[in-house]
C-alpha cells in the first residue's frame, strides 16, 4: 500500500492508493454466442444449429469433434474459464472450417468451369 498526500487548496487530503484497483480490471472476454454464465446465448444457439447443420453435411467427422469439444468446455467452465473459452473458440473453427472449405471449392469449381 502506498501512502499518497495531495495539497488541495488549503486543504490537506491524505489517501492510502494500493498498486492495482480491481474495479479497473478489464472483464475476459467471452467465446462467440457464449453469455458471461458460460452457457449458449439465443443468437449463439441458433448460430450453433444452422452451422452444425451445414457441418454435418459437408464433413461429418469435425462436426463430432466441435461436439465434443464444446461438451468439454461446459463442463470446464466453473473451473477453468480461461480454458473453457478456448475450447468453445475451437468448437466453433472445427464447425466453420468446413463451411469456409467447401465455399473455397465452389469458388474455385465455379472459376474452372467459367
Amino acid at each position: 500500500m502506498i501512502q499518497v498526500t495531495f495539497l488541495k487548496i488549503g486543504a490537506l487530503m491524505t489517501e492510502a492508493v494500493s498498486g492495482a484497483d480491481p474495479a479497473s480490471a478489464p472483464a475476459p472476454r467471452l467465446a462467440f454466442g457464449i453469455g458471461p454464465d458460460g452457457t449458449y446465448t439465443r443468437f449463439g444457439q441458433a448460430v450453433a444449429f444452422v452451422l452444425g447443420l451445414l457441418t454435418t453435411f459437408v464433413f461429418l467427422p469435425l462436426t463430432v469433434v466441435g461436439a465434443l469439444l464444446y461438451t468439454r468446455a461446459e463442463t470446464r467452465f466453473g473451473e477453468d474459464p480461461a480454458r473453457a473459452r478456448t475450447l468453445a473458440n475451437w468448437s466453433w473453427l472445427s464447425i466453420t472450417a468446413p463451411i469456409l472449405i467447401a465455399v473455397v471449392a465452389v469458388a474455385a469449381v465455379a472459376a474452372l468451369k467459367g
